[in-house]
């Protein structure tokens, strides 16, 4: 398998990152963010001791991150929308837990 060889220099991270992104037909980001997230749920799984609390951890981690990334364009729209989603429903279910239960 080949690939291009950048073009011009790459002098500064975001170019370098871009560069890694094309050649890998842009799944080099999204990868380094959805591994970013397993390995801070499974980190403060253990840590928090609840499953809630760690998902909306990870979540939120990697919703900033992916909203960075988006800015300077080497994530795409749906996969921040994807993180986005995510941290919601991690409110929702940190709310429900601490709820205490079902009412009565």
């Amino acid at each position: 398998m080949t690939f291009e060889a950048p073009s011009g220099n790459i002098s500064t991270g975001v170019e370098f990152f871009s560069y890694m992104n094309s050649t890998i037909s842009n799944w080099f980001m999204p990868g380094i963010i959805t591994a970013i997230f397993f390995i801070a749920f499974i980190k403060l799984i253990y840590s928090t001791n609840s499953a809630a609390r760690a998902f909306g951890s990870a979540s939120f981690i990697c919703m900033i991150l992916s909203v960075l990334f988006r800015v300077i364009n080497l994530v795409s729209t749906p996969f921040m929308t994807i993180f986005i989603i995510l941290t919601g429903i991690s409110i929702v279910w940190i709310h429900i837990e601490n709820a205490g239960g079902s009412p009565q």
